[in-house]
């Protein structure tokens, strides 16, 4: 298989999106809930759902640099590059196959970040973006 590189690294900025979760919870609603994007390195489509809008802000926390990762979630996610397979935990749905995890490179406030974006796959064959992003430290 031929190795897939990300030409394209987009340049973001914390300050665009408040640092709430109210701010973050609307920016995806208004920006990405109900879209979807084909990963061109493995040509699935991924989805953007509430449930995704939901876990923007897991567990109450706000993190400003997962959050400005929003602007260009869905440049990154047609560019990212498969990392590996995740198996689907205990707790999840019997139709949760497992994650792919993805990483890719953006630009935020000036500084090159690498990080991992990870998604749900379905036993009906559809993949659904979950706020899954890790920021290499």
């Amino acid at each position: 298989m031929k190795k897939y590189k990300q030409t394209f690294i987009p340049s973001v900025s914390t300050g665009i999106i408040k640092n709430s979760i109210a701010a973050a919870k609307e920016y995806y609603a208004k920006n990405l809930q109900g879209k979807s994007v084909v990963n061109k390195h493995l040509g699935i489509r991924i989805r953007f759902t509430g449930v995704g809008r939901d876990k923007v802000t897991f567990g109450g926390a706000i993190h400003k640099k997962k959050v400005a990762v929003l602007q260009c979630l869905l440049e990154l996610l047609e560019v990212a590059e498969l990392n590996n397979f995740g198996r689907r935990k205990e707790k999840d749905k019997q139709n949760v196959l497992g994650y792919l995890n993805f990483k890719a490179k953006v630009k935020i406030d000036g500084v090159l970040e690498h990080i991992r974006i990870a998604v749900i796959l379905k036993s009906d064959g559809k993949v659904y973006y979950n706020h899954e992003i890790n920021i290499k430290k």
